[in-house]
C-alpha cells in the first residue's frame, strides 16, 4: 500500500511566498504580512513562518529589516546564459580530474527539500565530488536527485559518469532539462568543506545552489556548488542596453 506523506508547513508557506513574489503579487521593494498576519493565514506556529522567511532570505528573495519586518528583493534574473563554473555543476565529465567522495542515499535538508519540491528528511541520492588541480582542490559538489529518477541509471552507482550528468539522466529518463534557478552566497566555510578543500577554517567561499528544472517546472536535480574564495576569480562580460 502507497502512503502519501504530507507536504511540511512550512514548505506550504515557503512555496507560496516564492509563488507570489514570482507573479508579481508581492512587487519588488513590498514589505511582506507581518509573522501573525502569516501564522493567522496558513494556520501555522510563529517558528514555522520564521523557518519560511530564513529560507527566502537566505535564497535572496526577500530581506529583512530590523523593526519594519520583510520585504521582497524579487525573483533571480532570468534569460541569462549560465556561467561556466554554474554548468560545470551539472554538465561536468566525472571521468576527468575529479575525485568522487561520496555516492548514495542521504535524506534531504531544509534547503535540498524546498529546491526538489519534497518534504525534508526525504531520502534522495547524492553524488559528491570535488576537482582538483595542482594548485589544490577547486571546488566541491553535491549533487542531489530524487529516488524515482535515479534509481535504474548510473547516479546511484559509484563509477565516474562520462559526458555529464545531466546528459546521462536525459538519456536514461528521457528527462530534459528546460532551464535552471541559481543562487549565489558568498559566506564562511564549513569544517567538512574546509577539510575537504584544504583550505583554513576561515576561508570564504562561494556557495552555489543550482537547481534543474523540466518545462513543467518539475525539478530534475540540485547541485551545491562550492568555490574556495582563494582559489577563484570570476569574471563576465555582457552588453549594456
Amino acid at each position: 500500500m502507497a502512503y502519501e506523506i504530507p507536504t511540511p508547513k512550512y514548505l506550504r508557506v515557503l512555496n507560496t511566498l516564492r509563488e507570489r513574489i514570482e507573479d508579481d503579487t508581492y512587487a519588488p521593494g513590498a514589505a511582506l504580512p507581518s509573522e501573525s498576519q502569516l501564522c493567522a493565514e496558513f494556520k501555522v506556529s510563529r517558528p514555522t513562518v520564521l523557518k519560511a522567511l530564513g529560507i527566502l532570505k537566505q535564497d535572496g528573495w526577500i530581506e529583512s529589516q530590523q523593526g519594519k519586518g520583510s520585504f521582497v528583493r524579487g525573483r533571480p534574473p532570468s534569460g541569462r546564459t549560465s556561467p561556466e563554473y554554474a554548468r560545470d555543476a551539472v554538465e561536468l565529465d566525472e571521468t576527468g580530474e575529479v575525485e568522487i567522495l561520496h555516492v548514495g542515499p542521504v535524506l534531504a535538508s531544509a534547503r535540498i527539500a524546498a529546491e526538489l519540491g519534497i518534504p525534508e528528511g526525504t531520502p534522495v541520492y547524492e553524488r559528491r565530488r570535488r576537482t582538483v588541480t595542482p594548485s589544490g582542490p577547486v571546488d566541491l559538489v553535491a549533487t542531489f536527485v530524487p529516488v524515482d529518477i535515479a534509481v535504474g541509471t548510473a547516479v546511484i552507482k559509484p563509477d565516474p559518469i562520462g559526458g555529464g550528468l545531466l546528459e546521462h539522466i536525459s538519456g536514461a529518463k528521457g528527462l530534459r532539462g528546460d532551464y535552471a534557478t541559481e543562487r549565489m552566497t558568498a559566506r564562511r566555510v564549513s569544517p567538512d568543506e574546509a577539510k575537504a578543500l584544504d583550505v583554513p577554517e576561515d576561508e570564504p567561499v562561494l556557495s552555489v545552489v543550482l537547481t534543474v528544472h523540466q518545462a513543467s517546472g518539475d525539478p530534475i536535480l540540485t547541485s551545491v556548488l562550492v568555490m574556495p574564495g582563494s582559489r577563484h576569480e570570476l569574471e563576465d562580460t555582457y552588453p549594456l542596453s
